[in-house]
């Protein structure tokens, strides 16, 4: 009998979105390419994602050295392929080392990573780098192709029944490809992080430098380390290698033009002085089993053997099987505590009140809701499978701001964590022992070396703690014996 095939609403929408694709001239390359992107969508969703970095995560609140950041960026922009967007460039606050791109010109880096950096010559090759990857559109690219792959598998597998049996095989072999084309990504971005640093009088050697600064934090932490092949982001040593055969490609000689080229590192140094390192307890931080939170000066408690995450969003609690979640809020509001649970409530799906009120916790007003609901279970396969729950409400007032206790299990499971959940939320207190009050982050000092010494001798010398000498090693990219010359700049950790 022959095989009658079936265009699905799916398909048919998926052929004419395929059907209206047109060649686009990559800026970087000059060559032509097949693009589902546009310019203004790369523009938008960089919009999307920085809102969201902001709410999730924060920008560090250091205006002079974010208009440094901006001063250096904002200079090397016009000399990129794409000097028509407009580029911005923000810390994220953050002690994870790090720095990325998202589409349409927005380019981010930690202060983990500024505290590892060790000259302005490195800052500008990694800010050329981001650059490189928003110029070449790498983002748009892989979205383009993930979505032309992807569709292909899937109407295959609508189309035959054979191809349906190793669609799966396929989407594994296309993720694999992706990989492989992330390296070049990276290649390509070392690369034009070099032209652009270069072309506003930097040494782009530096990139060298911090690239062993990196390896080195590498191999302190212990990271796992892919094959070459299936690592996102090339290893290390075979990126320093691609640097330095392009520079001498490029007949460019670190030394040689020293004189003639930026490094900056006094300069560097010098703005770095103060920035907050590692985590930043007045954000909130964890003692013993008690959250604390030294600038909105409150503190609970959260359950043994539970994980937590805190973001400046929300604080995430979870029990150590998974099957159980508190999520801690803050907002400023002075609407009423029942209308503010309320509003919360409608965002679920039909709930069942099983009970709600007014009560007090440690002398403060709080409003209770308990009830049940339905969720959509991700898992499953079916269509609009649902998921009873028992979901707690509870917001309490201090001052001019409401604090919500969001919980909810499993309609079985929550009768198991319903007494702890509720010892988390009666244990919300005001924070007022001076100790956890005064909790001051660690931050990155400059200090100047008197004498000829080594680093070891120099730490010992200020009476810094031996715990933290091969972290101040490691972010002045030096050994505990390596020797100080006079006058030389060192980073320590207080």
């Amino acid at each position: 009998m022959k095989r009658i095939f079936r265009i699905t609403p799916f398909i048919l929408v998926v052929l004419i979105a395929i059907i209206q694709v047109q060649c686009a001239v990559n800026p970087v390359t000059g060559k032509k390419e097949i693009m589902l992107i546009s310019e203004s969508m790369e523009i938008g969703m960089g919009k999307e994602i920085d809102q969201g970095l902001r709410r999730e995560y924060g920008f560090y609140e250091d205006p002079q050295f974010t208009a440094y950041i901006e001063q250096i960026g904002q200079e090397m922009a016009p000399n990129t392929h794409r000097p028509h967007l407009e580029y911005h460039f923000a810390i994220l606050d953050t002690p994870v080392e790090n720095a990325f791109a998202a589409p349409g010109g927005y380019i981010y880096v930690t202060r983990g990573l500024l505290a590892l950096m060790n000259s302005e010559a490195e800052l500008a090759t990694v800010l050329g780098h981001e650059l490189g990857h928003v110029n070449a559109r790498h983002s748009a690219r892989q979205m383009t192709r993930s979505i032309l792959f992807t569709l292909g598998i899937v109407i295959a597998s609508e189309l035959s029944k054979d191809f349906r049996k190793i669609a799966p095989i396929s989407m594994l072999a296309t993720q694999l490809l992706f990989l492989k084309y992330s390296r070049s990504n990276e290649y390509q971005a070392d690369a034009l992080g070099v032209e652009y640093s270069l072309k506003i009088g930097y040494s782009a050697g530096e990139m060298v430098t911090f690239f062993n600064s990196l390896q080195r934090l590498t191999e302190t932490k212990g990271g796992v380390r892919l094959p070459n092949f299936l690592s996102t982001h090339p290893l290390t040593p075979r990126r320093i290698e691609k640097v330095k055969e392009l520079l001498q490609a490029e007949e460019y000689s670190r030394t040689g033009d020293l004189p003639r080229l930026k490094v900056e590192r006094d300069g560097y140094l010098t703005r770095l002085d103060g920035l907050v390192y590692g985590d930043n307890p007045r954000q909130g931080y964890v003692e013993g089993n008690t959250f604390y939170h030294p600038d909105m000066r409150f503190y609970f408690n959260i359950p043994r053997g539970w994980k937590y995450s805190n973001t400046p969003r929300q604080v995430t609690l979870a029990s150590g099987d998974g099957k159980a979640v508190v999520i801690f809020m803050a907002e400023g509001t002075t609407e009423s505590l029942d209308s503010y649970a309320n509003k919360l409530k409608k965002k679920l799906s039909n709930p069942q009140i099983i009970q709600e009120g007014y009560r007090y916790v440690n002398g403060m007003n709080a409003y209770h809701t308990l009830m049940q609901s339905l969720i959509s279970d991700e898992d499953s396969s079916q269509e609009q499978q649902k998921e009873e729950v028992k979901v707690g409400i509870s917001c309490i007032r201090k001052g001019d701001i409401v604090y919500t206790f969001f919980s909810a299990a499993s309609l079985s499971d929550f009768s198991a964590y319903e007494y702890t959940i509720n010892g988390t939320i009666n244990s919300f207190n005001p924070l007022t022992s001076r100790r956890h009050l005064n909790r001051r982050p660690q931050r990155v000092f400059v200090k100047r070396v008197s004498s000829r010494q080594t680093l070891r001798n120099f730490l010992s010398a200020l009476r810094i703690h031996n715990q933290v000498w091969n972290k101040i090693a490691l972010i002045n990219n030096m050994e505990l014996d390596q020797q100080l010359s006079p006058n030389q700049l060192i980073k320590i950790i207080q």
